[in-house]
């Protein structure tokens, strides 16, 4: 126990001044903090006038007893009228706080007889109000001090009692281990003030004791005023309040731990020690004070993560939307994409629920609009803040329907993409969880964003499949109209050549004449029949060919012989159509035609690999040609009929086919073709 004689009597009235200046100072800064912070709050629909009566009493606390004490300082009477006027302005802003903690909590009650006990337990706190102050004023008026003391310690025990019954009517909200901080906050400054107070009373203490206990009674109830505001007050900006709240209390506490260095240093004698005592006063306390301003600075940076961690228990908001922006980039459904960012913000936040609603339907329903009788929603421009990119705060207490589910939605986070909004995020935390603060609702916008951008992207990407579809179909068009083109060309060249040998036959043999004219209308019903067809199997190919060189046969006679080999592995793969007869045609031509006796002719197919190899072979006098290149590139030009197979090869397969003319070692040409396998339907 502290005594008298430890300390002055003036250095403990200035102590006690000191304490209470900072205390005071330190409640009256968050107050207005609190008012300010209260003031934005208000466009909220849930914000109720309540808060600005429950801050305007914490207000006139503080503010009253920073003038009180500013007043003593300054050499004013204790007693004087100026000091019971303010001392009864404290009081009854006191006596009044239990009506808005209660008018606070109030929408809470959604059971009958939560709602029964609230109504009861506020026309309590208005009786008790009433019977405190008028008495109090009356004798502050008066001049009639005697019943001033037992009014002023009625004060503390009348919100001790409102306050626990208010906390066990509402019991079932505070089970969440986010309401327990808050819950613990009241009780202690409830029960501490209401202790000092009574042991003030009950117990004899010295001057030191009794102020001490007398600043612990005053100043606790600062615990009281911001756990009841953050218990149940719906008030988006908390977590910013308690962060500037910290460092003015870090700021205060700072200041104290200075004042009572100053006070541990007045008991030091410089005087007689040293040449220049006030030198060495001024240069321990500069030391004193440096070391503490230091670690407030230290401390005040991790003041911040410290709320958002163990306060608000936040989540890595910087992981969690690094992960979803890797999930996002994986999904190509707009259906898996809105998932995704549902399923995030709602595990996330542990939130009832969270969904992404499109403009137009959510325009439709009656929450956003004005003119319905049952609107629930802002005012009749709220599509002008939408299209701006504001949130729209809604009242907790309306109901929105979304499907078959109906969920206390009570921020609409807007979603811009390609330049506009077109969805928005509605989010409902539930009744089991306390309103959101802005760190939170920064993660929401950073989720809806991440939802515009995923979005856009995936409308990019559908596009793109769109335009290179369109550019494919425009290219098959091309293709297939230079196939007609080429072929076009290979028919009026094979029906020159061939009414050219019908012409020598019809006067020297005209039999022959009439069977090569019959083996012709045959081949062309094959032309015709095929004209519309790119690719045939190849065993079609090699009937038509047969029939083609038993047209030549007539022209050659006995001169020449023919041989053809087809694996049947190959025989149903796909080939251009009327490729192999314009190769056959210049071997007869080219080859065989110009050399005296019998020419044999050689056509082969088989697989190679993943490829089918054609050959075409003749033993005549054709030249060494080199190798014609499917890119247009090097030899001699070699007739339509060859330069013709080389452009449609090149057009249908670009660089997966391959032809090659070269000579033979034995004599004659061959001309060899190399194609993809089971990729000609696909081509």
């Amino acid at each position: 126990m502290f005594s008298v004689s430890m300390f002055p009597s003036a250095i403990t009235i200035n102590l006690y001044l000191a304490a209470s200046l900072i205390g005071f100072a330190t409640g009256t800064a968050i107050s207005i903090l609190l008012l300010v912070l209260t003031v934005r709050a208000a466009k909220l629909p849930g914000a109720s006038a309540a808060n600005f009566l429950f801050v305007t009493c914490c207000l006139i606390w503080n503010l009253g007893g920073l003038a009180h004490s500013v007043a003593l300082t300054c050499g004013a009477p204790e007693q004087g009228p100026a000091a019971l006027i303010i001392w009864a302005c404290q009081y009854t802003a006191v006596a009044a706080w239990p009506i808005t903690v209660l008018s606070l909590w109030s929408p809470l009650a959604t059971l009958r007889w939560q709602r029964i006990g609230c109504r009861s337990l506020q026309a309590l706190a208005v009786t008790t109000c009433t019977l405190i102050v008028i008495p109090l004023w009356h004798g502050v008026l008066t001049g009639e001090h005697s019943s001033l003391l037992f009014l002023k310690l009625s004060t503390p025990y009348n919100g001790a009692i409102l306050l626990t019954l208010g906390i066990a009517l509402f019991r079932e909200r505070l089970a969440s281990r986010a309401m327990r901080l808050p819950v613990l906050a009241m009780l202690v400054g409830t029960f501490g003030a209401m202790t000092a107070v009574l042991i003030t009373q009950l117990l004899p203490f010295d001057r030191v004791a009794d102020d001490l206990l007398r600043v612990v009674s005053e100043q606790i109830t600062l615990l009281v005023v911001l756990g009841a505001f953050f218990l149940f007050a719906r008030f988006r900006f908390s977590d910013l309040f308690i962060r500037h709240c910290l460092k003015v209390v870090l700021a205060a506490l700072t200041a104290v731990a200075f004042t009572l260095s100053y006070y541990t240093l007045s008991f030091f004698r410089f005087e007689g020690r040293v040449a220049y005592p006030g030198a060495a006063r001024a240069c321990v306390e500069t030391l004193t004070a440096v070391p503490m301003l230091v670690l407030f600075t230290f401390v005040d940076r991790r003041i911040g993560e410290g709320v958002n961690r163990w306060i608000f228990r936040a989540p890595d908001y910087r992981t969690l939307l690094r992960k979803l922006s890797e999930e996002l980039t994986c999904l190509r459904s707009e259906t898996e994409i809105v998932y995704a960012v549902e399923t995030t913000a709602r595990q996330s936040l542990e939130l009832r629920a969270a969904q992404l609603v499109t403009l137009e339907k959510l325009s439709k329903t009656s929450l956003l609009t004005s003119n319905s009788p049952h609107s629930y929603g802002p005012e009749p421009d709220w599509l002008n803040a939408v299209n701006d990119g504001e949130l729209l705060e809604l009242n907790c207490q309306h109901r929105y329907h979304a499907g078959h589910t109906q969920d206390e939605v009570e921020l609409l986070v807007p979603v811009r993409s390609e330049g506009r909004v077109t969805h928005m995020l509605a989010i409902s935390p539930g009744p089991a969880r306390r309103g959101l603060v802005t760190h939170e609702v920064n993660y929401l916008r950073s989720v809806a964003a991440q939802f515009g951008h995923r979005l856009d992207a995936l409308h990019m990407e559908e596009r793109l499949i769109v335009a290179q579809s369109r550019e494919a179909v425009l290219l098959q068009q091309v293709t297939e109209a230079e196939l007609c083109a080429l072929r076009a060309q290979v028919n009026p060249h094979f029906l020159f050549n061939s009414l050219n040998s019908i012409a020598n036959l019809v006067v020297t043999n005209p039999e022959q004449a009439e069977t090569m004219t019959l083996r012709l209308a045959r081949v062309f019903r094959h032309v015709l029949a095929n004209s519309a067809r790119p690719l045939i199997p190849l065993h079609e190919e090699i009937e038509f060919l047969e029939t083609y060189l038993q047209i030549e046969e007539a022209r050659f006679g006995s001169r020449l012989q023919v041989k053809i080999a087809v694996d049947p592995a190959v025989a149903m793969e796909q080939i251009p159509s009327l490729m192999l007869q314009p190769i056959v045609e210049n071997a007869l031509k080219h080859g065989l035609g110009p050399k005296p006796g019998p020419g044999h002719l050689w056509i082969t197919a088989e697989a190679d690999g993943n490829q089918v190899r054609l050959r075409v072979e003749d033993d005549g006098v054709g030249p060494a040609i080199g190798v014609l290149k499917l890119n247009g590139g090097s030899g001699r030009s070699n007739g339509v009929g060859l330069e013709n197979v080389a452009r449609r090869l090149n057009a249908l397969y670009q660089d997966q086919g391959r032809m090659t003319l070269e000579a033979r070692q034995a004599g004659g040409t061959r001309v060899t073709i190399l194609l993809p396998r089971e990729r000609g339907a696909a081509a």
